[in-house]
């Protein structure tokens, strides 16, 4: 019996004030981001394989195998993998 809940990965690049983060984020088999970012529990997204920008331009601040995001420090999160953000 197994107790893994099957997670879809997404490329994403997520907007903030200060920053442009691209990576991946995991969410559970047909759930939406939307469903994800609605959670009240949780503050932070998780991003893994991240690459962190300066938002006003392309230097490249720092790589980082995982960070986390506050969600209300979000402004746009776009999908890179042509995959539905819905």
């Amino acid at each position: 019996m197994s107790l893994r809940i099957p997670k879809e990965r997404k490329e994403v690049i997520i907007y903030t004030n200060h920053h442009r983060i691209e990576g991946e984020i995991y969410l559970v088999a047909d759930s939406k981001v939307a469903d994800e970012l609605n959670v009240r529990a949780k503050e932070f997204i998780s991003v893994t394989n991240a690459n962190v920008f300066s938002v006003n331009g392309d230097t490249l601040l720092y790589t980082s195998d995982f960070v986390t995001v506050n969600k209300h420090a979000i402004e746009v999160m776009l999908s890179t993998d042509n995959s539905k953000l819905d």
